[in-house]
Parts: structure tokens; sequence; C-alpha cells
């Protein structure tokens, strides 16, 4: 497996992503706002993301989300391998800091494969989850919240919400 250190992260998400993904390669931009609020983060654990790649599209998460189960992260992590033959690029992301205002890190390559049955085994249920409104946000314990999943479909999230 490969590693890459202290990268220009934007610039080497779009190489890669340009290696694998043929349609919706407008996901890196929704990508770059995810990374881009983790890099302002104060929160160590917000600096590790798993990233990946996939012929329609990219995914950025927090690798903590990940490691949740029943949550979109964990879902669409879980999802490429169990109902797709899509080809995966997968990578874990340390960001490191900022220079010159370009957000600087460590690239990691995954085995997706071998990832996606450590999540499997690993992953841990929520305590609590936190609902986050127009007019403020409310916690409430995990088992009380319908399942939901975020499906992204261009430029836009849709929640949606099962029973």
């Amino acid at each position: 497996m490969q590693r890459f250190d202290n990268v220009d992260v934007f610039a080497s998400l779009n190489a890669l992503m340009r290696q694998n993904t043929g349609f919706y390669q407008s996901d890196l931009e929704i990508d770059k706002e995810v990374i881009a609020k983790a890099a302002a983060s104060p929160d160590a654990a917000d600096k590790t993301l798993l990233w990946l790649s996939r012929p329609s599209g990219t995914y950025c998460f927090r690798e903590r989300d990940v490691f949740l189960k029943d949550t979109g992260p964990h879902n669409t992590w879980r999802f490429h391998k169990e109902q797709t033959r899509d080809r995966i690029l997968a990578y874990a992301i340390e960001l490191t800091g900022v220079e010159d205002g370009k957000i600087r890190g460590n690239l990691y390559e995954l085995d997706y494969a071998q990832h996606y049955q450590r999540v499997k085994e690993q992953a841990v249920p929520a305590d609590m989850v936190r609902l986050t409104y127009a007019y403020g946000d409310r916690e409430q314990p995990a088992r009380c919240q319908r399942q939901f999943e975020i499906v992204r479909k261009r430029r836009r999230n849709f929640v949606v919400f099962r029973r």
C-alpha cells in the first residue's frame, strides 16, 4: 500500500479521482468542503478522514463516523463492498496543517476489501445522535432515532428517513 506524506490534499485527491471516477467528478467539491471543515476544527478526532473514489463519484467521511453503526457514513462505506462490484480506491487522510493556504496531510492507501471487513467487525452502535435543524440542534438517544441515510445527488444532499 502506498503512503504519501505532507502532500497538498486537494491536489492529490483530484489526481486520484481522475484515475477512477468518470462520472459525478463534482462530488470532489463536496469532499473539499468536508476536508476544509475538518482542517479548521480544533478537535484532533476530526483530522482523520476516510475517502473513497468509485466510477460514479467520491465520498469523504470522518473516520469515527464510518465506525458508528447505522449512520450514513457507515452504511455507505459498507454498501460499495456488499452491493456493487465497482472498483474502489480508498484512502485514509491525516490532516497535518495548512501551508501557504493549502491543506496539507498524509494519505494512506487502503485495501478496501480488507478495510471493509475491519469496519464490519469493529463498528459500534452510537449512544446519542444530534439532529440539526435550521433553528437549532437536538440530542436524543440513538435507539429512538429513525434510521436515516444521506443520499447525494449531484450537488445536493437529501435526507431519506426509514422506519
